[in-house]
């Protein structure tokens, strides 16, 4: 079937399921049962919203009086004069004098407080009283415990008496201070942070109704009628409420009533005021006490708002099946068209890049899936290239290398005189000769290591090993090149201890190296590299810096390509082949790594490796590889396999 033909089917079917749906909403839908059932709603989540208030007023009640019952116990020791417990507001929550709970400090006490808040710290007050001292303690509770940086969550206000003005009286007075601070202390701190909790939970309960258009507002008051909660968060919105607004609240208070329902008018809205108590069992009493209120106040209007909305959307149908049709053509165009290109053109670019194990999914009959089965051949074809140019570049490596490695022998011959003396000029001839067949030799052996790569036969042997020891053979073999270069090599070294873990100490000392040499490479004389290793939880970070020539924004993303070097360093007199970074990212992702580049053209570029030391993050590896999970490891100095 032709892709037209389906798109076509498919239109007609949306256009057909998309009238029927229209004509079911308009004949479904009853103004009298919106009605109906906006009211139930508000019935039924007004409930749940006491339900979930009673239950939270409720914890923050047995908060208080635990508190106030720890408060109470400690009063009746022996020379206490009293315990109070303020909180950030500088109200008491808990004190001697159940009388002052919930009231304003004393004006006596501001100056002390406020010191306390500046300074952070403990307030030690001594007063003589003839016959015997008033010790005064006052401290700030921090909500994290011994952290005097973090918030003051409440403050805590002890006295006692000495029996005399002897010393062991006092000191007795004294300890017996640290040790009811010391219990206030604790017991405060996590009862104000739960309490604060609590408060905090009601508050976002009282605010989560602007979800429900029916709601103007839900208030909370305590037992005392002080505002708690609010979703306006005004705690003074009714303080010039009229008095029968405010009487009935106490008469709901008093339980003079189960609960109260009024209409009025409020901010220019007519609203439903429904006041509930909130009720909460007494443990002490065993039975059950009014705790504070509730008052929900839901708008009349939201309910013929809703017909209104109902009426427009029936009268604008038409607007709606418009733009669902374009919709969904649009829909459709994507799904069957520009999706399946752009895959493709994802898999084509990294094809472009050198993945050539990438296909496409080609089930469909029509002209793109028979573009996928051609797509899919012409891969193939590339495969076998690029199979072909692995197999002839393994065979000429191999081929070139043992002449070479001849031929670097002879030189090493002559330049060390052992087939009789040479002059000055035939040593240097000799030297250059040898120098570049080292870059020869090195040349087959990059060749050689890709093309094991890309055959899956490098042959890692993965053992436990201690990357220390390989960095620091790493910063020995910078030592020569570095002075050569005139380029200093700083090794930060962040770790500290690390236990032993899973790496092939051959493999990545080719691969770190490799990019240690690049950037020293790249470097110009009196520039510096720098070199970072630390912890990054399951992973050890390499940074290699340098302040080199930089690397064009353009050429980064082909940077670990195969034979690629940055157009700005071809003119440059330096030796490569293009193919160290792709060795060194297969290294790196054959050990379950990552490596990444950032660079600015002209100022340096910064190449990070991460490595993990954990072993079940480890890649499984390719047949015949070793894993000597139990056999130490040496690393050597070699940087060439």
């Amino acid at each position: 079937m032709k892709l037209g033909t389906k798109i076509n089917l498919m239109l007609m079917a949306v256009v057909a399921i998309v009238l029927t749906v229209a004509f079911g909403i308009i004949v479904n839908i009853e103004s009298a049962k919106l009605r109906q059932q906006t009211a139930n709603d508000a019935t039924t989540i007004t409930g749940i919203l006491h339900a979930d208030t009673e239950r939270m007023l409720g914890q923050i009640y047995r908060q208080e009086s635990y508190l106030q019952d720890v408060v109470d116990q400690i009063s009746k020791t022996e020379d206490v004069k009293y315990v109070n417990v303020n909180d950030a507001n500088d109200k008491y929550v808990a004190t001697t004098d159940p009388a002052l709970i919930g009231k304003k400090v004393k004006e006596t006490d501001i100056p002390v407080i406020a010191e306390i808040k500046k300074k952070r710290a403990i307030i030690d007050i001594k007063s003589d009283e003839g016959a015997f001292f008033e010790l005064e303690q006052h401290i700030p509770i921090f909500i994290s415990a011994g952290d005097t940086q973090s918030k003051i969550i409440n403050i805590i206000e002890v006295e006692v008496v000495t029996r005399s003005k002897n010393a062991p009286d006092v000191r007795e007075a004294e300890k017996l201070l640290r040790v009811i601070v010391a219990g206030v202390e604790q017991s405060a701190r996590a009862i104000i942070l739960t309490y604060n909790d609590d408060r905090d939970a009601l508050q976002q309960i009282a605010e989560n109704v602007t979800k429900f258009s029916f709601f103007q507002d839900l208030v909370i008051f305590n037992n005392k009628l002080d505002i708690i909660a609010n979703t306006k968060k005004d705690a003074n919105e009714f303080d010039n409420d009229p008095v029968k607004y405010k009487q009935l609240r106490e008469d709901v208070l008093m339980g003079k009533f189960p609960e109260m329902e009024v209409e009025r008018v409020r901010e220019g809205v007519s609203v439903v005021v429904r006041v509930m108590p909130i009720n909460v069992y007494d443990e002490k009493t065993k039975s059950t006490k009014i705790v504070g209120i509730m008052e929900a106040h839901t708008i009349k209007e939201s309910y013929a708002s809703r017909v209104n909305e109902l009426k427009m959307r029936m009268l604008g149908i038409g607007v709606i099946l418009t733009a669902v049709l374009v919709m969904v053509l649009a829909i459709i165009l994507r799904k069957e068209v520009v999706l399946p290109i752009s895959r493709y053109s994802i898999i084509a670019r990294k094809i472009a890049d050198g993945d050539l194990s990438q296909t496409v999914e080609s089930t469909s009959t029509d002209e793109i899936g028979q573009f996928g089965k051609v797509f899919n051949s012409m891969v193939g074809n590339l495969r076998e290239i690029d199979k072909l140019k692995s197999d002839f570049i393994s065979v000429a490596a191999h081929q070139l290398r043992t002449p070479l490695s001849g031929v670097k022998w002879v030189l090493k011959l002559l330049l060390d005189g052992d087939l009789g003396s040479v002059n000055d000029d035939q040593k240097g001839m000799l030297k250059r000769g040898y120098e570049t067949n080292e870059k020869m030799i090195q040349l087959v052996n990059d060749l050689l290591n890709v093309s094991r790569i890309e055959n899956g036969k490098f042959g890692y042997n993965f053992v436990k090993n201690d990357f220390s020891k390989l960095i620091n053979i790493l910063i020995e073999n910078t030592v020569l090149p570095s002075k050569e270069r005139n380029i200093e090599v700083r090794l930060e070294n962040r770790i500290g201890e690390i236990p032993e873990f899973l790496f092939d100490p051959e493999k990545l000392l080719i691969a770190l190296q490799n990019i240690v040499d690049n950037a020293m490479k790249y470097t110009l004389p009196g520039g510096n590299v720098t070199i970072v290793v630390e912890r990054q939880g399951d992973y050890i970070q390499v940074k290699v810096s340098d302040t080199g020539v930089g690397i064009p924004r353009a050429d980064i993303a082909k940077l670990f390509s195969k034979f690629f070097r940055a157009a700005n360093v071809i003119h440059l007199q330096t030796d490569g082949s293009g193919l160290g970074l792709f060795i060194v990212k297969s290294i790196i992702m054959r050990h379950g790594g990552q490596i990444w580049v950032d660079s600015e053209e002209g100022k340096g570029t910064t190449l990070t490796v991460i490595i993990p030391v954990v072993a079940e993050l480890l890649p499984k590896g390719e047949e015949g590889e070793g894993t000597g999970a139990q056999t130490k490891g040496g690393v050597g100095g070699t940087t060439a396999p």
